[in-house]
């Protein structure tokens, strides 16, 4: 004989059952409403940050674009030399925008050493040899080390595959354990120097605020913007950098005091009779700048868009063209 349940209970087992599935389906709708508002949230700040990396960008191109204009200005103004009070970090300038700020500045970049002077394209490669030395050893590097140092930078630039003393070629780079080739071009950025033989990351820190790579082999040094050790690499201003630097600057608090040499004569005579310099050439050194860094950073809420511009500017026109650009890091 079958028995069967009274039809109450079988009505109150149903209802649970239901109960149940409705608890199983509010709470699966639940889990799905709280992960589409989480993709929503993730969806909104994504592209709250796209917005905000797009005018940043665009505000560092007006930085730049203004900072070109400013070059030019300057040359317009029939002013024939350029100084650390135009072009230095501590001209930099803030400018507020909605929901955060541009800062800008315009570097000088020939106050600087070039390491591209070091290729074999250059009219004077001897002489910007043993300035280049002259800078290492101004600046403490073991003179154990300076010969590579040198030696390895000109086989970098160069295009033939004859080593220097104590350079390294392709065969050199080829054995490393992660091996790459020489560039046998000139330096597009000094962080390449990374990758050549001697240049640990000490000996970088080290140089780098007194190096640039400037797309010309034979350019000039700004006597106006240089610094005390690049000016006493200079043959003949051997121990002679600060007292330049004090005449021609001043007092550091002041800009007031500046003596800039306006003509490169003036440098020459204040050489012979101040310094007493009988016999002093001024080749490869001038009064003016061609080539400027102008730097922008945009900060727009928690984000930091950094922008590097090389720029060169005519110095018989004052047309300026913008050479390269980098975002992040120079």
């Amino acid at each position: 004989m079958r028995l069967s349940l009274p039809p109450a209970r079988q009505h109150k087992r149903q209802r649970g059952a239901a109960l149940i599935t409705a608890l199983l389906v509010v709470s699966l709708a639940t889990i799905l409403a709280v992960s589409l508002v989480e993709h929503l949230y993730y969806d909104i700040r994504r592209t709250e940050n796209i917005l905000r990396l797009d005018q940043a960008q665009l505000y560092n191109i007006n930085a730049l674009e203004f900072g070109m204009g400013m070059l030019r200005l300057d040359r317009s103004k029939n002013n024939d030399y350029d100084t650390l009070g135009e072009y230095s970090i501590k001209n930099e300038q803030a400018y507020p925008v909605t929901g955060g700020q541009v800062f800008a500045k315009i570097l000088d970049q020939q106050g600087c050493f070039n390491v591209n002077r070091l290729s074999k394209t250059s009219s004077d490669l001897p002489g910007n040899r043993a300035a280049f030395s002259r800078l290492l050893n101004n600046l403490g590097i073991d003179s154990a080390l300076q010969s590579t140092l040198v030696d390895s930078l000109v086989d970098w630039l160069d295009t033939d595959d004859i080593t220097e003393p104590q350079g390294a070629e392709f065969d050199y780079y080829i054995g490393l354990e992660k091996p790459y080739r020489t560039a046998n071009t000139l330096m597009y950025s000094p962080s390449e120097l990374r990758l050549v033989k001697g240049y640990t990351a000490k000996v970088i820190e080290r140089i780098q605020p007194y190096i640039c790579a400037l797309p010309d082999a034979n350019t000039g040094i700004n006597i106006n913007t240089a610094s005390a050790e690049m000016i006493e690499s200079i043959n003949g201003l051997a121990n002679q950098g600060e007292r330049i630097v004090k005449d021609r600057d001043g007092s550091p608090e002041s800009d007031e005091d500046d003596s800039p040499f306006i003509k490169l004569d003036d440098f020459t005579n204040y050489v012979k009779s101040s310094l007493k310099v009988k016999k002093f050439d001024s080749k490869g050194i001038q009064v003016y700048s061609e080539y400027f860094l102008i730097e922008s950073n945009t900060q727009l809420g928690a984000g930091d868009i950094r922008s590097y511009n090389l720029v060169y500017r005519d110095q018989s026109d004052g047309k300026t063209r913008l050479i390269r650009q980098t975002r992040g890091a120079l």
